[in-house]
C-alpha cells in the first residue's frame, strides 16, 4: 500500500557546507592504530545509516524523524524524508527512546533502489513500530525517496504508549532476502514470554512484509490466543544490535540487560532466550530478577559482559577489508562504555574481546564500502566517525 506521505527531494545545493575538518585522533587496538576521523557533525541523534556509495550515505535522526544524506567532506543535506506521524514521547529526551530507527537497504539495492526505515509510528494506542520502505533514486542533481510503502505494522493489540524498549534495529539475510526486525519488550518484562505479542521478539519477514513461510510456531496458553506468525525467536528485552555473519549466515543480536547483563546471543529460529526467567543482570531497584542464567527449556547467552556496554549496532569485518588481521570479528558499538566492542567467534563461542574507548557514546557501527569502521555517536549533536589504520 502506498502511503500519503508525498517524497521529499534534496539537491546538490541544499548541502550544507561541510564542518572544518577536525583534528584526528587515534587509538591502538588489536595491533592497529586507527585514526578516528570527524567526518561530518551537527546531526540529531543519530540512529542509523545505510551506504549509497563511497562518498554518499544516508543517516537516520531519531529524534527530529528524518533521513539525510551526508557526503565523505562532511556535508548534510536537508532532509530527503521525514517521518511525519512520529511518535516521540513526551519528556525528558534520557526517558524517551521513541523515534526513528534503523535504515537498510535491501540486498538487491544496486538493481531494485529499495531502502527500508523503521520508526515508531504515532498511533490511538499509542505507539506502533513501523517498518517503511522507498526506492532511493539518484541522479546528478540529488538523492530522492519515492514509492513509499508501508510493510510492516506492529499489530493493534499490542501497541501501548510507552517510551522505551522499541528495539527498531533491521538485518537483511541475502541468502534469501529476508528481513530481520528486533522488537522491544516495551519495559513490560512479561510481554517477551507471551508468543501471542510480537513485543520482546526478532521477527522474520519477506521483503515485501509478510510473515516468513520458514518461521516456526511457539506454544502458546490457550487464554493468549496463537503464536504470532512473525515470530522468529522470543524472551529478548530490548536488542538494539542485530547482524548476519556474511561467512556463515548465521544472526547475532547483542541485547540490553537492565543493571548488568548486557548479553551476545547466537539468535536461532525457534529458540526461547529467557528474558527476564534468565538474566545476568538484576532490576533497577536492585531486586533480584529471574532464576540465574539458565534454565530448561531457555537458550542461554553466547556471553555475558562483565561490565555494562549498552549495546547499540552490530557488524562483522568481513575478508577483503583494511582491516586484514579482525576478519570474521564482530564490532559492537556500545553507547554506556563510550566505546567498541571487538569480538572474537571460535565455534559459536567468544574466543577473545576487546573495548576501542572511543570516549563518545557509540549508536551504530559498520564497515563502509572503503574498509573502514564507521560509526554514529548517539548526541544531540551527533557526529559520523571513521576510523582507518595508521599508514
Amino acid at each position: 500500500m502506498i502511503s500519503a506521505r508525498a517524497f521529499a527531494f534534496v539537491s546538490a545545493a541544499l548541502l550544507v557546507a561541510a564542518p572544518a575538518a577536525a583534528q584526528n585522533d587515534s587509538v591502538t587496538a588489536g595491533g592497529y592504530t586507527l585514526n578516528v576521523e570527524t567526518v561530518a557533525e551537527g546531526l540529531s541523534h543519530p540512529w542509523g545509516m545505510a551506504f549509497l556509495s563511497e562518498t554518499h550515505f544516508l543517516v537516520s535522526e531519531r529524534n527530529s524523524g528524518n533521513i539525510r544524506v551526508v557526503n565523505r567532506d562532511g556535508g548534510i543535506s536537508e532532509p530527503v524524508w521525514t517521518a511525519e506521524d512520529l511518535f516521540r514521547y513526551e519528556g525528558e529526551t534520557s526517558r524517551s527512546q521513541a523515534g526513528l530507527f534503523d535504515i537498510v537497504l535491501h540486498p538487491e539495492f544496486a538493481s531494485n533502489g529499495w531502502a527500508y526505515v523503521s520508526y515508531s509510528r504515532a498511533t490511538e494506542r499509542g505507539a506502533a513500530l513501523t517498518v517503511i520502505r522507498a526506492r532511493v533514486a539518484q541522479n546528478g542533481s540529488g538523492v530522492s525517496f519515492e514509492d513509499v510503502e508501508d510493510i510492516f505494522v506492529m499489530k493493534e493489540e499490542d501497541q501501548d504508549s510507552s517510551g522505551l524498549h522499541f528495539g527498531g534495529r533491521m538485518a537483511f539475510d541475502p541468502a534469501d532476502n529476508s528481513l530481520y526486525l528486533s522488537v522491544g519488550e516495551r519495559r513490560n518484562i512479561s510481554r517477551a514470554q507471551d508468543a501471542s505479542d510480537q513485543a520482546g521478539s526478532v521477527l522474520r519477514m519477506t521483503d515485501t512484509g509478510e510473515p516468513h513461510r520458514d518461521n516456526v510456531s511457539f506454544e502458546v496458553d490457550e487464554e493468549e490466543g496463537t503464536s504470532d506468525p512473525y515470530l522468529f525467536s522470543i524472551g529478548h528485552r530490548n536488542i538494539q544490535a542485530l547482524g548476519i555473519h556474511p561467512a556463515t549466515g548465521e544472526i547475532w543480536a547483542a541485547d540490553h540487560g537492565p543493571q548488568g547483563g548486557d548479553e551476545l546471543n547466537l539468535v536461532i529460529a525457534g529458540n526461547n532466550y529467557g528474558w527476564p526467567k534468565i538474566t545476568g543482570g538484576i532490576d533497577y531497584s536492585d531486586a533480584q530478577l529471574g532464576s540465574g542464567t539458565s534454565m530448561e527449556g531457555m537458550t542461554p547467552p553466547v556471553h555475558i559482559f562483565e561490565e555494562t556496554k549498552a549495546p547499540s549496532g552490530l557488524t562483522f569485518v568481513p575478508e577483503g577489508s583494511a582491516l586484514e588481521e579482525w576478519a570474521g570479528d564482530m564490532l559492537i558499538g556500545a553507547m554506556y562504555a563510550e566505546a567498541v566492542v571487538r569480538v572474537r567467534l571460535e565455534e559459536g563461542a567468544v574466543a577473545d574481546k576487546e573495548t576501542i574507548e572511543i570516549g563518545r557514546r557509540i549508536r551504530d557501527v559498520q564497515i563502509g564500502p572503503d574498509g573502514h569502521i564507521w560509526l554514529l555517536t548517539e548526541h544531540s549533536d551527533g557526529e559520523v566517525l571513521r576510523l582507518a589504520p595508521a599508514s
